[in-house]
């Protein structure tokens, strides 16, 4: 602006008093021959008014790809366009009316800044006023309920099956996925990112002791991440947002692949109890050009806490410059469940940048902070976006996460009404008109605060504002995105502090009597737990309408016999692997046991 001025006061040379006026404001070079009284005068006026158009949209770009050459090269771009303008001289009101401009847009923000900071003590007093009477009373009574069985329904394993038909698929084909932007909330690695993560969830919910295609099916997420279509959008992002021509997409910042990946795996290792990613070089991203970046799930922790002590915030960027508080509560999640030491050093730094800079006076999260300028986004995204980072702060700061979650509460439910306004008619999913990803992500965090009452009512407004239909067996929403799809089955998998737990439980080793095998879609496993006695108790249902099939065990003790119900053997004994089978007659819901109790 000040270089503008110089320019636009100064120079003998009239494009360089009309670059000058464009310096100092996007488009301002073509108010140099602007007025309302002629209609060659009031079409300057009008493509002043597109240059600041133009630079909005630049920023909104800068924002949704993180291409940060947008606005400066747009507002370069309408600068240089005006001084092709041969009107004579520049209007002798021109740099007043230029400055006129700035002034007011400068005051106008200044006062709508003090205004809103005001009103933000205001709601931030009322807030803690609210916290102090009630908020314990409330938490407590969540600590009281449990809204889930200890199996997942016939629907559910239906619900199930929208996940698995897609996680099974070969490893290059994406049948069934929604391919809309790579930038944005709708990518590919997010709809893998959350089908692992509520597969986990119920693995380690309801078949602890099942392995079979449900362990497979994760690991199928995973390594689809390693595709180049998933993650070749780094080459990009990186290039016009951090001008450095490098593809790999772990090597800097990047926390939405790194520290989404990262949770991905450390979720598996926890439900399944593989610990495939551990082996060095075992997350292998090769591109079409024969470029190959070799990773495995202690690099990822490395580079996160690396890109961590780099960032004056603390908190690791997404899109070049773009810092969002939900993808590092999500990195933050896998740096404690992998590395407790490094998240123990890395907490209080975390937890002091994240209410001194990512939140609102009113004590809001805020959604994005650019790291080049402190520019923060306003709140947008109704419920969900508040409610997720709760949902992931529960495992790592979780007095944080239910003073949010309390904040959150008070603003969607009157009395015992959900208040359906407050959640975005928006899709992020796949960006349809829909509260099901808002509905849905809510109902997580709701499941693992305990908070019954907001889980039951936002699953009850999804079913009644997106219902479901069947397809050869499995449920979906026709409207929901893939994304909406993977939260939803993840919330009815999540009982209280179930995310919690799997963070903090350190990863065992798999041992003990576990199904290892059955035949996908044909047996659906509802539950598989490990009993006192060393055993084995299941629930199966048919997926197809053949009655017959084999269920394979593992973990076995050599040559011990074991006693069977509801399969057709009575007993067997284990082969020298360890190893055994059991037929069955699956025609409705079918419970067995295995132990070596007769």
């Amino acid at each position: 602006a000040l270089s503008g001025f110089l320019l636009a006061s100064f120079s003998p040379e009239t494009r360089l008093q009309i670059f000058g006026l464009g310096l100092m404001l996007p488009g301002g070079g073509f108010l140099a021959h602007a007025d309302l009284s002629s209609w060659a005068g009031t079409l300057h006026t009008l493509t002043a008014l597109c240059g600041l158009g133009g630079f909005a949209f630049a920023v909104f770009i800068w924002f949704g790809t993180g291409n940060v050459l947008a606005p400066p090269v747009v507002w370069l771009a309408f600068a240089l366009a005006a001084t092709s303008m041969n009107h004579g001289h520049v209007h002798t009101t021109a740099l007043w009316l230029v400055i006129g401009i700035i002034s007011v847009l400068f005051g106008l923000g200044s006062i709508a800044g003090l205004l809103l900071h005001i009103k933000g003590k205001r709601a931030r007093q009322q807030a803690n006023d609210y916290l102090s009477r009630n908020g314990q009373i409330i938490a407590d009574a969540f600590k009281e309920k449990n809204p889930h069985p200890a199996e997942l329904s016939l629907d559910d394993l239906k619900r199930m099956r929208f996940l698995l038909d897609r996680a099974l698929q070969p490893l290059d084909e994406f049948n069934g996925f929604e391919w809309l932007d790579q930038f944005q909330t709708a990518a590919i690695r997010y709809q893998l990112n959350f089908l692992g993560y509520a597969l986990s969830m119920a693995q380690a919910t309801y078949a602890p002791a099942f392995q079979g295609y449900l362990t497979r099916a994760q690991e199928n997420l995973i390594l689809k991440q390693a595709d180049h279509r998933v993650w070749r959008y780094w080459a990009i992002e990186n290039m016009w947002g951090n001008l450095r021509l490098d593809a790999d997409p772990v090597a800097r910042e990047n926390i939405m692949y790194t520290g989404f990946c990262a949770l991905q795996m450390s979720l598996y290792h926890s439900a399944s109890r593989q610990h495939s990613f551990m082996l060095p070089g075992s997350f292998k991203l090769s591109s079409t050009t024969g470029k190959t970046y070799s990773y495995d799930l202690p690099a990822l922790i490395q580079a996160l806490e690396r890109e961590a002590k780099a960032s004056e915030f603390h908190l690791i960027a997404c899109e070049p410059n773009w810092i969002y508080p939900l993808c590092n509560t999500i990195g933050a999640a896998a740096v404690k469940s992998q590395a407790p030491d490094i998240w123990a050093r890395h907490e209080p730094q975390f937890r002091q940048m994240l209410d001194q800079e990512f939140l609102t006076s009113s004590g809001r999260i805020v959604p994005c902070r650019s790291n080049y300028i402190g520019f923060a986004l306003p709140l947008i995204g109704g419920a969900m976006p508040q409610a997720m980072p709760s949902f992931f702060l529960n495992a790592t700061m979780p007095d944080i996460a239910m003073r949010q979650w309390l904040l959150l509460r008070r603003d969607i439910m009157d009395g015992a009404t959900l208040q359906r306004d407050r959640f975005w008619k928006v899709d992020t999913g796949n960006y349809r008109f829909s509260r099901a990803a808002a509905y849905a992500a809510t109902a997580l965090t709701a499941a693992e605060l305990g908070d019954t009452e907001v889980f039951e009512q936002c699953l009850s407004a999804l079913d009644e504002e997106c219902p479901v239909k069947s397809d050869d067996g499995s449920f979906y929403r026709p409207q929901a995105s893939v994304w909406a799809h993977a939260v939803e089955f993840m919330a009815r998998s999540t009982r209280t502090n179930s995310f919690r737990t799997l963070i903090t439980t350190p990863v065992r080793k798999l041992e003990g009597l576990h199904i290892s095998g059955a035949a996908y879609p044909s047996v659906l496993v509802a539950s598989a737990h490990y009993t006192e006695d060393d055993g084995l108790r299941a629930v199966l249902y048919p997926g197809t309408n053949a009655p017959q099939h084999e269920i394979q065990l593992a973990g076995l003790v050599a040559g011990q016999t074991y006693y069977c119900k509801g399969t057709v053997e009575r007993s067997f004994v284990a082969d020298d692997t360890g190893k055994g089978k059991v037929q069955i007659n699956l025609r409705e819901r079918l419970e067995i046991s295995i132990s070596t109790m007769n």
